[in-house]
């Protein structure tokens, strides 16, 4: 399994797009393929429309914002919600702000506080199922929501 750190490391190299450390932007940013902030951005991060993106917030990298985008990869800091169909919170994420996911990978070392909501593709067996997938959920976002930093 490859580390956080070269995960990042080579995410940044095949970034499309980046704000460099020691960088501070304000303002709302739409963008294709994949976008890496090592730096701080005050707004909010969208991947365009219908296009297969990726967000990715290195350790260095700070959002007071939402992101919005296919894939979401945090080892920094972000002060909003995220809407992903892939979030992975590596080691050193912190998150304040609800999380909406297809799937989901924590590292136990992320710091959350926040709701986890899996975004459920509709039911082929009615409502038992997402009853239990219901009380799945607000168990998982109990657990998690003592988790405070």
């Amino acid at each position: 399994m490859t580390s956080p750190q070269k995960q990042i490391i080579t995410y940044r190299q095949s970034a499309d797009s980046r704000i460099d450390f020691e960088t501070t932007l304000e303002g709302k940013i739409e963008f294709k393929g994949v976008f890496v902030l090592d730096g701080v951005l005050n707004g909010d991060l969208k991947g365009k429309a219908y296009e297969q993106t990726t967000a990715v917030i290195s350790s260095r990298g700070k959002i007071n914002g939402n992101i919005i985008c296919t894939n979401a990869v945090v080892a920094g800091t972000v002060l909003g919600d995220i809407r992903a169909q892939s979030l992975e919170l590596l080691a050193g994420a912190k998150v304040l702000g609800d999380m909406h996911y297809d799937t989901l990978q924590v590292d136990p070392t992320a710091e959350i506080n926040g709701k986890f909501i899996p975004q459920e593709p509709p039911s082929k067996s009615g409502e038992a199922e997402t009853a239990s997938n219901t009380r799945s959920g607000a168990a998982l976002s109990k657990a998690v929501s003592k988790l405070r930093w």
